[in-house]
C-alpha cells in the first residue's frame, strides 16, 4: 500500500477510535489495535499504541479533572503497577495472538454476565480495585488495552460519564508509563517507533476532545449500553484478529 495513503488511513482510525473512546471511555486502545497490526505488526503495534495512549489519556484526564475519584485511582494502581511489569514480560516473550482470542472469549462472557442477575447485583468497593488493577495491569500489557475489561468493574462502583472516563483515564495511565517501560527494556520500540506513536497520539488528543464534549449530552443508561457495545465490538475484534 502506498505510504502516504497508509498513514492517512491510520490517522482517520485514530481519530474515529479517540471520539468514540472519548464518549465511552474505553475501547480507543483496543479499536486501533487490529489497525496498527496489518501495518506494523503485533509485536510493534502495541508498543506503539501503549505511547500513543499517554497522550490521549493525559487529555482525558485534563478533560474530566474536576470529576475524577482518586481513590479509586489509588487502589487500582496498586495492584496495576507490579502486574504491568509481568505482563510486559509475558508479552515480549509469549504468543500473543493465542492469549488475545482469550481475551475476545471473555470480553464477551462479560457482557452476558452484565445482563445475569448475579452480575447486577455486584457491589464493588474502592479496596476491591486492587484485584481489578492486578487482572487489568496484566492483561493490558499483553494484549496493548483492556479497558473494556474494567468498564464493568468501574460502573459497579458508581462511575458514569464524566467520573467513568476521568478516573479510568488517570488509573491507565499509571498502567501505559510501567508497560512503556518494560517494552523499552526489551527493544520492542525504537525512535521511528515513538514517532508514529505520538503523531497518533496528537491526533487521539483532538478526537478525545471531541468525545468529552459529547459525552456530557449521553444519559447514564445509554452509557451504558455504549460501553458495553464496545466490549462486543472488542471481543470479537480480538477473535477474529486472534
Amino acid at each position: 500500500m502506498d505510504p502516504l495513503l497508509l498513514a492517512f488511513l491510520i490517522g482517520l482510525a485514530a481519530l474515529a477510535a479517540s471520539i468514540m473512546g472519548g464518549i465511552a471511555g474505553i475501547g480507543t486502545a483496543i479499536a486501533m489495535i487490529p489497525v496498527l497490526t496489518f501495518a506494523f505488526g503485533i509485536r510493534e503495534a502495541i508498543p506503539i499504541i501503549t505511547v500513543a495512549m499517554l497522550l490521549n489519556n493525559g487529555s482525558r484526564w485534563w478533560a474530566n479533572r474536576a470529576y475524577i475519584d482518586y481513590r479509586v485511582v489509588g487502589f487500582f494502581v496498586l495492584g496495576a503497577v507490579p502486574m504491568s511489569v509481568v505482563g510486559g514480560a509475558v508479552f515480549a516473550n509469549a504468543p500473543a495472538d493465542l492469549l488475545a482470542r482469550g481475551l475476545g472469549i471473555f470480553l464477551l462472557a462479560l457482557v452476558v454476565y452484565r445482563h445475569l442477575p448475579i452480575g447486577g447485583g455486584l457491589q464493588m468497593t474502592a479496596r476491591g480495585f486492587v484485584l481489578v488493577g492486578l487482572v487489568q495491569g496484566f492483561l493490558s500489557s499483553i494484549f496493548g488495552g483492556a479497558g473494556p475489561f474494567g468498564a464493568h468493574f468501574f460502573m459497579a462502583y458508581g462511575l458514569y460519564r464524566n467520573a467513568f472516563i476521568g478516573t479510568v483515564a488517570v488509573a491507565t495511565t499509571a498502567i501505559n508509563v510501567t508497560k512503556g517501560s518494560v517494552y523499552g527494556g526489551y527493544a520492542l520500540i525504537d525512535a521511528r517507533g515513538i514517532g508514529i506513536a505520538m503523531a497518533i497520539g496528537l491526533i487521539m488528543v483532538v478526537g478525545a476532545a471531541i468525545g468529552g464534549r459529547l459525552v456530557r449530552h449521553v444519559p447514564d443508561r445509554a452509557f451504558a449500553y455504549i460501553v458495553e457495545a464496545v466490549m462486543v465490538t472488542a471481543g470479537l475484534t480480538l477473535l477474529l484478529r486472534g
